[in-house]
């Protein structure tokens, strides 16, 4: 064989040859893949970096029921601060006192003993004086069915926006949540024809609805089942003695909350299926703030 021959079927060959035998095909970005479209994918290399549920943090049924007591605890206190009302109990100067010392250590507990606070404390309090006679008789040309009915709407949305989460933070239904319940308190307090009743009107409601909230964020997982009993008998003997009716709902809402609902999300959760893989967008990981919420946590 001539070497003019050799030469052809050497060429020959390597015409045939497709760009896909001659050059293997890499994953990356800065090398050109020639003979390869941009939208190939490599069946070696397809699904590869496929995973599943990936960092999925799983709840056990007495984590749900942990969790649970929260909408159960603020179920309770919205039917005692309604109850309460109707009861059309008189209140002293000693209770008025009581309750606003209660509401006081519990806002500086949170927000801190500063003097900038104190002074937060002092105008809010005069404030509140200053504007009780006004709304004591600030509906006074509304009927009471629409006053009723208004409370009502705004103890509902206090209900379903309050901020339920473990964590503390900013959430605009937080603030909505207590902006409703203050506003029904103070609908409620323009029907009290004592000033007494109104001032401790407003001032249980800041305590049950702006106080007790952060504070029950920062209870210790095991006094929170205390706590939880102690809000549902109060709230089940105020039922009993004024609206025997209302046994009932929270009976049932004790079950759904501890019980029926913890274990459907049990069992719900098994079926969860997230797909992660390259196509997902990149996540930009700030390692410090993880690093100093780790050290927090701790």
């Amino acid at each position: 064989m001539s070497i003019i021959t050799l030469v052809i079927l050497v060429n020959t060959n390597t015409i045939q040859m497709s760009p896909r035998e001659r050059i293997k095909f890499e994953k990356v970005l800065y090398r050109p893949q020639e003979g390869y479209p941009d939208n190939y994918t490599d069946n070696e290399l397809f699904l590869k970096s496929l995973s599943k549920n990936k960092n999925l943090h799983t709840y056990s049924f007495w984590d749900c029921t942990y969790h649970g007591q929260f909408p159960l605890q603020q179920l309770s206190s919205t039917i005692v601060f309604f109850l309460l009302h109707f009861m059309e109990i008189t209140v002293s100067d000693s209770m008025l006192y009581l309750m606003a010392l209660v509401t006081v250590m519990g806002y500086l507990a949170i927000f801190g003993y500063s003097l900038h606070e104190i002074r937060t404390v002092v105008l809010l309090g005069g404030f509140l004086f200053g504007l009780s006679p006004i709304i004591q008789t600030l509906t006074k040309t509304i009927s009471d069915d629409t006053i009723y009915a208004m409370a009502s709407i705004c103890l509902l949305i206090n209900f379903c926006l309050h901020d339920y989460s473990t964590l503390n933070g900013d959430y605009m239904s937080k603030c909505v949540s207590l902006n409703a319940g203050i506003f029904a308190a103070v609908c409620l307090a323009s029907r009290l024809d004592d000033l007494n009743n109104v001032l401790g009107t407003i001032v249980f409601a800041i305590l049950i609805y702006g106080i007790l909230p952060p504070l029950r964020k920062r209870t210790s997982k095991h006094i929170m089942p205390l706590c939880t009993f102690v809000f549902v008998s109060v709230a089940l003997y105020l039922a009993h003695l004024h609206a025997p009716i209302v046994i009932y709902p929270i009976l049932v809402s004790v079950l759904a909350c501890l019980i029926i609902v913890p274990l459907l999300f049990v069992q719900i959760q098994k079926q969860k299926d997230n797909i992660f893989g390259p196509w997902d967008e990149a996540v930009l990981k700030d390692l410090g703030c993880e690093a100093t919420r780790d050290i927090t946590a701790e």
